[in-house]
């Protein structure tokens, strides 16, 4: 998501305040200026903290000067029980619980606030999301007991936060099969392009899905869709790759990301570090699906492992055909030590710049090895990108330049890691 924020003359801000107030335009930063009607400036930005402790709570707070000093949840923000995910639609930032079965949308008021929109419960925890036209948010169930049986996916109106369907759907047709029969699909990412829903998915053991048992790790699975679903769907077409593995890892929201363009992009990791289960031989490597087609393109594949030296275990969108991507860089006790890319014990994640459509990886400067193990879609907030980095000695909020791939280190966070820094204001 690209974004631009401004700060309007008062008199401007002014004359047109009601035109601008159902944008969820915020004037209350204006200020004159004698030369130019308006001029660039940082507005407060939301961001989903995590502190530190044992119950490690979250909190939505805003801040508006993330380059120095501290940020804290001490005495301010919202607080979110459990452990959250955190999924931006617009100007609506969609908060799901992993433990407490909610999901609350926030919005900010023409003051600056943040305040609660909507909520809508469920009976099992949302854990993949995905948006369409960044007015709907998507949001599925994930099969963690075994069950072979349909999915369900809601559709929510992020204008206010309601959910507007809720339907079940069918990856894999084997509705009916027990425990120790196969597997089951879990999805990794949802992406909406013009009248088709594609899925990309994990294949588990069914008989130890808590375990995240990979099953058929040696080829990468995307379900399409009919758009709009219809309650009781079935994918119009499964298509598989095996030039690399399952595509996404546990928890990411951006495991597919779709371009400006309308060509999809997905990446792979399958080591036993991202917690795979057995590993997979595979290199782990991107994959495309260009606009107007609903298969792989047979002619494309980024071998991140040849052109990084590691593996990837994150990537976003920046603009254009650009990515950011965080790799696991090898480490010979990380390596073979189950999900050790999620935990603080091992430091190995470099940030890099990809160029999807050239196939080129380049290190991002002035960012150390670092571990991150949950973030938000990120967003483009006039030409920067703010980003949590975490190492063995401090946790500290990084400013990425999109136009010059560099990042200068800013604000220390005391609390663990923030999840994603959000603009709700434009």
């Amino acid at each position: 998501m690209v974004k631009t924020m401004f700060k309007t003359n008062t008199l401007l801000a002014a004359l047109l305040s009601a035109a601008l107030v159902g944008c969820g335009s915020d004037d209350n930063n204006s200020s004159s200026n004698n030369n130019d009607n308006t001029d660039e400036t940082s507005t407060p930005l939301t961001l989903s903290f995590k502190d530190s402790g044992d119950a490690e709570p979250e909190y939505l707070i805003n801040e508006e000067d993330l380059s120095t000093g501290n940020i804290s949840a001490q005495g301010t923000g919202t607080e979110q029980l459990g452990w959250n995910f955190y999924y931006p639609v617009g100007n609506t930032l969609f908060v799901s619980g992993y433990q407490d079965f909610k999901t609350v949308s926030y919005q900010i008021d023409d003051n600056g606030d943040l305040f609660e929109l909507n909520t809508f419960l469920f009976d099992t925890p949302l854990e993949t999301f995905g948006n369409n036209d960044d007015a709907t948010l998507l949001a599925t169930t994930l099969p963690r007991d075994g069950t072979h049986a349909d999915l369900t996916l809601y559709t929510v109106d992020a204008s206010n936060g309601r959910a507007t369907s809720k339907v079940t759907y069918n990856i894999e047709d084997d509705e009916g099969a027990a425990a120790g029969d196969g597997s089951v699909a879990a999805p990794t990412a949802l992406i909406v392009r013009g009248d088709k829903l594609f899925v990309s998915y994990h294949k588990w053991d069914d008989n130890q899905p808590t375990n995240y048992s990979s099953v058929d790790v040696n080829s990468a699975y995307v379900a399409v869709y009919d758009y709009p679903l219809t309650d009781g769907a079935n994918p119009i077409k499964i298509i598989s790759d095996d030039r690399t593995s399952q595509i996404g890892v546990n928890g990411s929201s951006t495991n597919m990301i779709k371009l400006e363009n309308g060509d999809i992009y997905t990446y792979s990791n399958g080591t036993v570090a991202a917690g795979f289960d057995p590993a997979t031989t595979r290199p782990s490597g991107l994959l495309r699906i260009q606009d107007g087609t609903t298969d792989f393109d047979s002619d494309y594949f980024f071998d991140i492992e040849d052109a990084a030296g590691g593996t990837i275990f994150w990537m976003d969108k920046i603009g254009g055909t650009k990515a950011l991507a965080r790799i696991l860089m090898p480490n010979a006790e990380a390596d073979v030590i189950p999900w050790s890319a999620f935990g603080k014990d091992y430091f190995t994640q470099k940030l890099v710049l990809l160029d999807l459509e050239a196939k080129t990886v380049t290190d991002v400067s002035g960012v150390p090895l670092h571990q991150k193990r949950y973030s938000s879609p990120v967003e483009v907030i006039d030409g920067k990108v703010y980003l949590s980095i975490e190492t063995a000695d401090e946790a500290n909020i990084y400013e990425y330049d999109v136009s010059t791939n560099t990042a200068t280190k800013g604000a220390v966070l005391s609390g663990k890691t923030i999840k994603g820094f959000y603009d709700l204001a434009n």
